[in-house]
C-alpha cells in the first residue's frame, strides 16, 4: 500500500489515441479485465489518490468518478505522480516506489513516475491543466532524475492489443472459481482456467478452449448455444455471446457478441450481435456494429502497418493492426474497413472504408458519396436513444461531452474535406 497521496495523470501521450481518449482519459480504457485506473488502484492501493485530466473532460470524469478528486488545485505533503499509461509490469517500478528520496523518472519525453514534494505539485496543478505538452517539462531538471525504457509507456493503441493478452493471464492468475457445465459442453485444457463468476447462464453446446491462457466470464453474463471461445479471454458482466467465435479477446460489460471476434477489446455497451470479422482492434462505447461488418487486420504484402498518429505516418512494426473506433460510431449492414483504421467519434459508416473516417462524418466514399458532417443534434438524440434500450438515462454530462468533442474535431473534418450540406440521403440514414 502507498501513504502518499497519487495523483494519477494523462500528458500530450493521450492524443496518440485519439479518437478512443476523445470522449475519456486515457485511464479509463480498458486493457485485459479491467480499466487501467483500476490496474493501477490493485496494483498500488493507494490511500488517496486524485485524477488530472484535460479540462473539458473533467465533467464526465466526475461523474463515472464521484467520490474522486478531479483536478484538484492543490495537495498537501509528498506526492507521487504516475502516469495512466505506465506499463505496471516494468521491473523498476518496485524499486522506484520504494525510494525514500525524491525522484522523477522520465520515459523518453514524458514523465512516467515521480515523488515531490508539495511545492513543484502545486505548480504543476496551475492551468492550463496536465493535458498541456508543457506538463512533463516542468519536472526536468528536479531532485533524481531517473531514465526509464520507451517501452515503459503504453505508448500506442496497438499496444492495448499487443498487451491485452499477457494482462489477461495475469489479472486472471489468482481468482480460482468453477462451475458444473452442461453436459454437451467442452472444455479443451485445464478445467481450472475456465473462471465463471455467479449468475452465469451456459446454454451447451459451448467449446471453451483453455489451452493456450483463462477465460474468465464474469456475473450475469449468457454463453448462447454454439459458442467457441478461446483463451485468454475476458467476457464482462452482463454480456450475450451469441453463438459466436471469440478468440483472445476482452468483451466489456453489457456488450453483445455475435460472429467471430478476435485478438479485440469491446468496451461496454456497444454491439455487434451479427456475423462478420472483427479482429486486433479497440471498440469503443455505445459502437453499434451492422451485421457483416468486417474488419481487415492483414495487409496483402504481410508488410508492417503504419497508422496516422497526430498527422504522421508511424510504423507500428506489427504485421496484425485492426480498427480503433471511437464512442457512439455506427457501421451499416456489409461495412469492410480496410486495415488499421481509425474511426472517430459518432460518425456513421457505409461501404468500404480505406481512410480514416474524422469524428461526427457519414463515410460512404465507395457508393459514390462525399463526406458529410453528421449533425450534431442527430449524434445526441441517436446516443439518448441508444442508452434507452440499455435501460440507461443520457445525462447532461453525455450531452456536453458530445458538444464539446464536436467542437474539438472541427478542424479535422475540415481538413478532411467533410461537406456540411443540410440533407444527406442515404437508405438506413
Amino acid at each position: 500500500m502507498i501513504n502518499l497521496h497519487l495523483l494519477i495523470f494523462e500528458d500530450d501521450l493521450t492524443m496518440n489515441f485519439y479518437p478512443i481518449t476523445l470522449t475519456r482519459p486515457a485511464f479509463d480504457l480498458i486493457l485485459g479485465t479491467k480499466t487501467l485506473l483500476d490496474a493501477i488502484l490493485d496494483e498500488l492501493k493507494p490511500e488517496h489518490y486524485s485524477l488530472l485530466v484535460s479540462e473539458y473532460l473533467s465533467p464526465i470524469t466526475l461523474r463515472r468518478h464521484p467520490k474522486v478528486d478531479v483536478n484538484p488545485e492543490k495537495v498537501d505533503g509528498e506526492v507521487i505522480f504516475i502516469n495512466s499509461l505506465l506499463r505496471l509490469d516494468i521491473h523498476e517500478l518496485k524499486k522506484l516506489l520504494m525510494k525514500n528520496n525524491r525522484f522523477v523518472a522520465f520515459s523518453n519525453n514524458n514523465l512516467a513516475i515521480a515523488k515531490v514534494g508539495s511545492k513543484l505539485a502545486k505548480e504543476v496543478l496551475v492551468p492550463p491543466g496536465p493535458m498541456a505538452k508543457t506538463f512533463s517539462t516542468k519536472f526536468k531538471g528536479y531532485a533524481d532524475e531517473i531514465k526509464l525504457n520507451s517501452s515503459s509507456l503504453i505508448r500506442y493503441p496497438w499496444h492495448l492489443i499487443e498487451l491485452n493478452h499477457e494482462v489477461i493471464i495475469k489479472q486472471t492468475l489468482n481468482i480460482k472459481k468453477n462451475k458444473d457445465l452442461d453436459k454437451n459442453s467442452i472444455i479443451c485444457g485445464p478445467n481450472s482456467r475456465l473462471i465463471i463468476e455467479e449468475g452465469v447462464e451456459i446454454e451447451g453446446p459451448v467449446f471453451f478452449d483453455t489451452r493456450e491462457g483463462p477465460i474468465y466470464i464474469n456475473s450475469k453474463t449468457k454463453i448462447l448455444p454454439f459458442s467457441r471461445i478461446k483463451g485468454p479471454s475476458y467476457i464482462g458482466k452482463n454480456s450475450i455471446v451469441s453463438s459466436a467465435i471469440v478468440d483472445e479477446t476482452t468483451v466489456g460489460d453489457f456488450v453483445k457478441i455475435g460472429g467471430h471476434v478476435h485478438r479485440s477489446i469491446f468496451a461496454n455497451y456497444s454491439n455487434k450481435a451479427h456475423e462478420g470479422f472483427i479482429g486486433h482492434s479497440y471498440i469503443g462505447e455505445w459502437v453499434n456494429i451492422g451485421a457483416n461488418t468486417t474488419n481487415s487486420d492483414l495487409k496483402n504484402t504481410y508488410g508492417t502497418i503504419k497508422m496516422m498518429i497526430k498527422d504522421e505516418r508511424i510504423d507500428s512494426g506489427m504485421i496484425k493492426i485492426g480498427s480503433f473506433i471511437a464512442d457512439n460510431v455506427k457501421t451499416s449492414i456489409g461495412s469492410f474497413i480496410y486495415t488499421g483504421k481509425r474511426i472517430g467519434v459518432a460518425s456513421q459508416i457505409h461501404g468500404y472504408v480505406f481512410d480514416d473516417v474524422p469524428s461526427f462524418t457519414i463515410y460512404a466514399k465507395s457508393m459514390g458519396y462525399r463526406l458529410f458532417e453528421v449533425h450534431l443534434e442527430s449524434a445526441i438524440e441517436t446516443q439518448k436513444r441508444m442508452m434507452k434500450r440499455k435501460g440507461i438515462e443520457q445525462t447532461k454530462e453525455d450531452v456536453d461531452l458530445l458538444r464539446k468533442v464536436f467542437e474539438i474535431s472541427k478542424e479535422e473534418r475540415y481538413k478532411a474535406g467533410v461537406n456540411k450540406r443540410e440533407v444527406f440521403f442515404l437508405m438506413g440514414n
